[in-house]
């Protein structure tokens, strides 16, 4: 019997023992799949694992001594459904928290990992397609079945041939019943994906007025620019698609610092969304004409209030600057009324009743808000409700605790908002 496979049966009477902080203890117990997800973290504290949100489905941890089998590892994700154990997600390297890798060296990182498993496993492992049908990248992977879970490595890099960047490699633990669907049936990762016609048993209606989505995994991205790719992320999750920000940042072009460009992230969600059985709407968007009404008709209004200061009509003005400097409430005066505004509310509840959160891309800082690590600039939330009694939206921050379930005006909302879109599974 292959070595590992003794881990994940023979060695459950371990977890008895003192844990140690090595993310080996992940491996000695076959039965933790079976366990409440609370209690296999109870088990474990010494590895560091916080709660990513109060619902306690997923948790992280980030300790900067995190090892794994005394080799040096990053952030580790762990994932449940219905209050038990799906995976673990343990980053080996990633270019947005680790920065840029030589290629040579992040080719001898992934060799040397994938030689480890084998040893451990006494299996040869097997190789999957590169562009696994359901994949948002390709990259090379290796599968080894054991009895009691799924081990994947995970190695991308970006570019062409002569140019590659590494951009992730990443160890993940999968329990047998979820690593069949995945991986042993061979349908790819869309055979597990929600129905449109399912979602709608997700939306929730309260006393209040509060009309939303739940079940929404939270992702937080960390000090990393990722909030357009973690919210992607968020949107796959709830659809039932193992897609992580690493990935969609690949793809969008992403970098830790500079976050993602609006633009290039709607080319990269539409990537993703014919590789995954989702469909890609861009609902509202800043156009051009309609910023250059919108200058005159602020102007007119500043001038005439005297409040705020008039931007000069015909310089060139990037709309977020605009957006960061303006006078706030004379902008909503200006912004939020008519049938452009009341479309955005419209397709907000549309969307919410069907079950279907949405992609918002705003301008921070416009109005103030409190307990948020961004004071200006882009960003990406999630719109998962709405209140009609209240005029408000409810929406969402990749933040981790405490930015689950937030509400703002409606008419502060659509000031800000520079893209509204949606990505929803198409069958």
């Amino acid at each position: 019997m292959p070595r590992f496979a003794h881990f994940l049966i023979l060695a459950a009477g371990l977890t008895n023992a003192a844990p140690v902080p090595d993310l080996e203890v992940l491996f000695l117990d076959g039965n933790m799949w079976a366990k409440p997800v609370g209690e296999v973290l109870k088990d474990r504290k010494p590895l560091g694992f916080h709660w990513l949100s109060d619902a306690r489905n997923d948790a992280r941890s980030n300790r900067s001594n995190l090892k794994l089998w005394n080799l040096p590892v990053g952030e580790t994700i762990l994932r449940s459904r219905e209050d038990k154990l799906h995976s673990f997600d343990i980053s080996i390297y990633n270019r947005g928290d680790n920065g840029v890798m030589p290629r040579d060296t992040f080719e001898a990182l992934t060799e040397k990992w994938h030689d480890l498993m084998v040893e451990k496993t006494s299996l040869a492992g097997e190789k999957m397609n590169r562009t696994q049908k359901g994949s948002v990248v390709s990259a090379d992977r290796w599968v080894w079945k054991c009895p009691g879970a799924y081990l994947v490595l995970t190695s991308s890099m970006s570019g062409s041939t002569g140019r590659k960047t590494p951009e992730f490699l990443k160890l993940s633990l999968v329990s047998v019943k979820f690593g069949e669907e995945i991986y042993g049936r061979r349908s790819g990762l869309t055979a597990v994906m929600a129905r449109r016609r399912d979602l709608v048993s997700n939306r929730v209606e309260k006393p209040n007025g509060d009309i939303f989505v739940q079940g929404v995994p939270m992702v937080d991205q960390g000090r990393k620019g990722y909030c357009a790719v973690a919210s992607a992320e968020r949107v796959f999750r709830y659809y039932g698609l193992p897609v992580d920000q690493h990935a969609m940042a690949q793809i969008a072009e992403s970098s830790a610092r500079g976050g993602t460009n609006p633009s290039a992230m709607i080319d990269a969600l539409k990537k993703a969304a014919g590789r995954t059985k989702t469909r890609l709407l861009v609902l509202y968007e800043i156009e051009g004409r309609k910023v250059a009404s919108e200058f005159k008709a602020y102007n007119r209004l500043v001038k005439k209030n005297k409040e705020g200061r008039p931007f000069p009509e015909k310089a060139y003005l990037p709309y977020q600057q605009f957006l960061a400097t303006c006078h706030a409430p004379s902008l909503r005066e200006v912004r939020a009324k008519g049938t452009a505004f009341d479309r955005f509310k419209k397709h907000i509840r549309d969307y919410v009743d069907a079950g279907t959160p949405l992609l918002w891309a705003l301008q921070v800082g416009v109005f103030p808000e409190k307990g948020i690590p961004q004071g200006g600039g882009g960003h990406m939330r999630l719109i998962i409700g709405y209140n009609r009694k209240n005029d408000e939206i409810i929406y969402t921050d990749s933040w981790g605790p405490g930015h689950e379930f937030k509400r703002m005006s409606a008419a502060n909302a659509f000031t800000t908002t520079m893209h509204l879109i949606t990505l929803k599974p198409s069958r």
